[in-house]
């Protein structure tokens, strides 16, 4: 009989802490009422009442990802990025905004719109360096750099590659491959390493690889 009794209130217990549990996950889960398709449709509506036709057909989408809430009372959002494209080539110009995934209002927007498009002009878009081409360009200066060596270079897995308008330390324009890239040494949530080569020399404009 007490063996009954025990194994009773045993279960009475189990089902209260499943109660407890799906009552806490109901109450601090972050809310995703908003779809990335309605998040984006959100975002184009918005660009549309606060930009001109000419920049609106100047810009492409270039990614939208949902990020996470920072604390359980904080609601996710969708990050928006859109690229300005001038000559048919993405620059590093172009808009940002955040959309809410819980009441769909965008709770910020961002444009950079720097690039004069007239330094451009002169410059071949027609790259003289292929992207596999300068993929190796890329590990040749991962391999003579003593920070980084052959074995990380041997390594390297690129996320995107892509032509990009870009300026040097001089403002100069160049067109550039921009190679998001990781190698070995990167864990898994790192964020990726980026290269931009000129497109026509091959030079090593500037490699952002951050490693601790």
């Amino acid at each position: 009989m007490n063996a009954d009794k025990t194994r009773i209130i045993i279960l009475i217990l189990i089902f209260t802490i499943v109660v407890i549990i799906s009552f806490m996950g109901n109450v601090f889960s972050p809310k995703h009422n908003v779809s990335e398709k309605e998040a984006l449709e959100i975002s184009e509506q918005y660009l549309q009442s606060k930009v001109s036709t000419e920049i609106l057909n100047d810009v492409k989408l270039e990614d939208i990802k949902y990020r996470e809430p920072a604390a359980a009372d904080l609601p996710g959002y969708y990050k928006i990025s859109y690229s300005r494209i001038i000559r048919g080539i993405q620059s590093l110009d172009g808009i940002q905004l955040r959309v809410n995934s819980e009441t769909g209002e965008v709770s910020s927007y961002r444009k950079t719109w720097s690039v004069d498009e007239d330094e451009t002009e002169l410059i071949d878009t027609e790259p003289s360096i292929l992207d596999v081409e300068a993929v190796e360009l890329l590990k040749e200066y991962m391999i003579n750099a003593p920070y980084i060596g052959k074995e990380k270079a041997d390594t390297v897995e690129v996320i995107s590659l892509m032509l990009s308008w870009k300026e040097d330390n001089d403002a100069k324009m160049h067109l550039v491959w921009r190679i998001r890239f990781k190698d070995s040494t990167f864990a898994y949530d790192d964020s990726p390493a980026t290269a931009w080569l000129d497109a026509h020399s091959g030079e090593m404009l500037l490699l952002d690889y951050e490693r601790d």
